[in-house]
């Protein structure tokens, strides 16, 4: 509360803060709610204590309680309204503090708590409920992301967005074990694991590049950059392709999701989750290049975004901590297997797979391809560039302005704007958005 109000003297920021401050409120008093109540019954307010809860009681409406707490802080729909607001508010680096640690205390939360669901038609009902909150909360995140002019409005909602990824992936974990598939539940548990690593990563990294751009232009508008690429090229946005780590995690669930519908279990809900989440993927691409095209590309729109210079050596060493992760987890995700396997092994009690080495379980087998098929990416693109400079040494190289078809009369505003670029998009999600 007291980071985001750092900047008070802004009525936006006033307000923000006191809608997170009431948000994590009402979401601490869910919390203390389900605490006495396991207290009351067990004589223990323990996480460990819920397994002899669940098994005496009806887990149902606990799950749910301590589901409200844990997804206030996560971000869940519809308890996702504080975020977009403090995340602008705040200063950048805390607004990556926020979204790389400290919703991840309420995914952590509801992790807990599921665990110790017992087997049977419980399990599977929480999982269907974990995987339609997820699918709610990744759809709604991603096209408000889509729709949104402020760079840290939009990675607010991509906060949300990659939410809702780790919560259908926790939905597939529950269902798998339910049906008593251990590869669909270590699938579903490990990628909601690793998603929640990566995310820390990748949006640590974006917030870091909004504020190094904060920092020169003295704006987060999207309509005001432009060009920015030959400026500071260092604050180029991510998006989760591979052969980077947003990749691996969305391959994993993916896995875990279609070898559920070739088993022939569950195949509706898997289905809709394979759907759901090709569609928030399709979109957040289409954010990002909203984002990187406006901000980077094209012409800058005003002088102080045509006179910037790139962010000091401090701020691009603190870029370069998260993207070592990025490129780490993306080009070798076998290295981390081991550790997540153990972890998931943990979170799902019972799971009979969840206790083998990573490297005997046939699902990772095409993980270890990803490896391959990214140095052939890399080892072909350096390839083409050393070919090219062979290929133009001996020749001479101008540049000029880009031909206009006889038109001379070209200006910074003949090119897309926020608003433009999604206009077909708004229309159709219009009537859901307002």
């Amino acid at each position: 509360f007291v980071l985001i109000l750092y900047d008070a003297e802004r009525k936006e920021v006033l307000k923000a803060a006191l809608t997170y401050l009431v948000m994590m409120h009402l979401g601490f008093f869910a919390l203390l709610i389900g605490f006495v109540v396991l207290q009351a019954a067990e004589g223990s307010a323990d996480f460990g204590a819920l397994a002899s809860y669940f098994a005496a009681h009806r887990p149902l409406p606990l799950l749910l309680v301590f589901l409200a707490g844990f997804g206030m802080k996560a971000g869940l729909f519809p308890m996702h309204v504080w975020l977009p607001e403090a995340h602008p508010a705040a200063p950048s680096h805390v607004s990556a503090l926020m979204s790389g640690v400290m919703i991840k205390t309420g995914v952590y939360g509801v992790l807990r708590t599921a665990m110790y669901l017992p087997a049977g038609e419980t399990l599977a009902t929480a999982g269907v409920i974990l995987l339609g909150a997820g699918i709610v909360t990744g759809l709604w995140g991603v096209l408000l992301a889509a729709m949104q002019n402020d760079i840290k409005r939009l990675l607010a909602y991509s906060s949300i967005e990659n939410v809702g990824i780790i919560f259908i992936a926790i939905g597939v974990a529950l269902l798998g074990r339910s049906a008593g598939n251990d590869t669909v539940a270590l699938c579903g548990m490990a990628g909601a694991l690793l998603h929640t690593l990566n995310h820390s990563f990748f949006k640590s990294l974006l917030f870091f590049g909004a504020g190094n751009l904060y920092a020169e232009a003295h704006t987060t508008a999207l309509d005001r950059f432009g060009g920015v690429a030959s400026q500071m090229a260092g604050t180029a946005a991510i998006c989760a392709l591979p052969p980077l780590n947003g990749f691996v995690s969305e391959f994993i669930i993916y896995t875990g999701m279609f070898r559920s519908i070739a088993e022939g279990q569950q195949v509706l809900l898997a289905a809709a989750g394979v759907t759901a989440l090709a569609l928030i993927g399709g979109l957040a691409l289409f954010a990002f290049t909203k984002l990187y095209g406006i901000v980077f590309l094209g012409a800058p729109r005003t002088h102080e975004v045509a006179e910037m210079h790139e962010a000091d050596n401090y701020r691009i060493a603190a870029m370069a901590l998260p993207a070592a992760g990025i490129l780490f987890i993306g080009l070798l995700p076998w290295t981390v297997l081991p550790l997540l396997t153990k972890v998931a092994a943990t979170l799902l009690p019972g799971l009979g797979a969840g206790r083998q080495p990573a490297a005997e379980l046939p699902l990772w087998a095409g993980l270890t391809q990803i490896t391959l098929v990214a140095a052939v990416l890399i080892a072909a693109t350096a390839l083409l560039l050393v070919a090219k400079r062979r290929a133009l040494r001996r020749r001479t190289v101008a540049s000029g302005p880009t031909w206009g078809c006889g038109f001379t009369a070209v200006n910074t505003r003949m090119q897309y704007t926020g608003e433009s670029f999604v206009e077909g998009l708004e229309s159709i999600v219009h009537p859901f958005t307002e």
